[in-house]
């Protein structure tokens, strides 16, 4: 079975999509790279001791130390650098040359790169004065060479090892930077997602329990009310009190669930799909039982809408019929839906008490507060107010973008 257009089959022989297989530099550990120095070290001492001629003992042991001493580099690089450039200013000094810098490059980025700025900065100065040192105090070299090109040549190539080593470290640093800000930014769009996301839960909520409880309130009025006189219709109202309770317990619990942290398989079977504007019929039979007429009027060609358009458009209706009910007075109702170019526009009347009821109407909780925000969250327009003699409306436009 595919799920979301993939295979979940497994790939024999690959790694999963989204987890590439890293460079060959990612998998090698740091003992690799010891091992890796240790071979590089192991050819230029052959380099050096083969270009070196006469050689005493001490010159071959003092290179040989000096150069395979670098490949601990990555394990302790300051220490490896103390032990590195004495050796080379013992080579220096003995006439050996100055092979040993070298070695002292490749330390001294490995430093910088592990070291704080003032702190490696500091070994940088120390190493390059000892460096010159060794060289104007030492043997004359096996080419004959003046001493202060070779102090420049050395300190040259020693220093565009640290700044290669601190650009690097500067480097990484940023990219962790980065990487930190991203995480930040990628949770704070979490907590936003999770805000929205129960705050539209809360506006269901309250459409739901808005809705059904003021039918069932009026409707258990009426009940109390024919018991004595007129038992059948009590049963009817009864019955129809069952029915809209039932209904709001079956959408609260698939809101709430929705808040659940299990991935919601357990409860997947229970969830019903959103409702829209086909299941109008219901809704205006159920505010028909709570003693108001209402006429369902549809207008064009009906169509699919987006699934958020269509949930709002019910929503916004069920809010105004929830509004008639509770605060008009009213008798009959009027729901026209109607299908146009620019999308789909809904007006809601009643002839209740209309320009008495309006100021009681914005100021009664979420309702007006809600519908006008879900009609913005679409870019929608949306007016409510009372009519020139009697009666209140509700109008609505919600925008398709693809409805042309």
């Amino acid at each position: 079975m595919r799920m979301y257009g993939l295979d979940p089959r497994p790939i024999v022989g690959c790694m999963p999509p989204d987890e590439p297989r890293p460079p060959l530099t990612k998998r090698l550990r740091r003992w690799h790279w010891v091992v890796i120095d240790l071979l590089f070290g192991a050819m230029f001492v052959v380099a050096v001791l083969g270009g070196m001629s006469p050689r005493s003992d001490l010159e071959s042991a003092l290179v040989l130390a000096t150069v395979l001493a670098a490949a601990a580099r990555r394990l302790w690089p300051l220490a490896t650098l103390v032990v590195v450039h004495a050796g080379a200013c013992l080579m220096t000094i003995i006439g050996t040359g100055t092979v040993g810098v070298i070695p002292q490059a490749f330390v001294m980025y490995s430093a910088a790169l592990a070291l704080p700025r003032l702190r490696s900065l500091a070994v940088l100065l120390a190493v390059l004065a000892t460096n010159a040192l060794a060289i104007y105090n030492g043997k004359t070299s096996v080419g004959g060479s003046p001493d202060n090109p070779r102090v420049l040549i050395a300190s040259s190539f020693i220093a565009t090892a640290w700044a290669v080593g601190y650009a690097v470290r500067q480097r990484r640093a940023y990219a962790a930077a980065m990487r930190d800000l991203a995480e930040r930014r990628a949770e704070e769009r979490a907590r936003a997602q999770v805000a929205e996301e129960r705050l539209r839960i809360a506006r269901e909520l309250h459409d739901v329990v808005a809705h059904s409880m003021s039918l069932i309130a009026v409707q258990a009025g009426v009940a109390n009310y024919v018991l004595a006189a007129r038992p059948d219709e009590a049963t009817r109202v009864l019955s129809s009190i069952e029915r809209a309770s039932r209904d709001a317990l079956r959408e609260t619990r698939r809101l709430l669930g929705l808040l659940r942290d299990d991935g919601g398989a357990r409860l997947a079977p229970e969830f019903g799909p959103a409702p829209g504007l086909d299941d109008l019929g219901g809704l205006i039979a159920r505010t028909k039982d709570a003693g108001v007429r209402v006429d369902l009027e549809v207008r064009g060609r009906r169509r699919a809408l987006p699934a958020g358009v269509d949930l709002a458009a019910y929503r916004i209706i069920q809010e105004a019929l929830t509004n008639v009910v509770k605060h008009s007075a009213a008798r009959t109702g009027r729901v026209l839906v109607a299908y146009e170019g620019d999308g789909v526009h809904i007006k809601v009347t009643d002839d209740g008490r209309g320009r008495a009821a309006g100021g009681a109407l914005e100021s009664a909780g979420h309702g007006i507060v809600g519908m006008r925000e879900r009609a913005g969250l679409y870019g929608g327009d949306f007016r409510a107010g009372p009519l020139a003699e009697r009666g209140f409306e509700v109008a609505v436009r919600l925008p398709v973008e693809d409805a042309r």
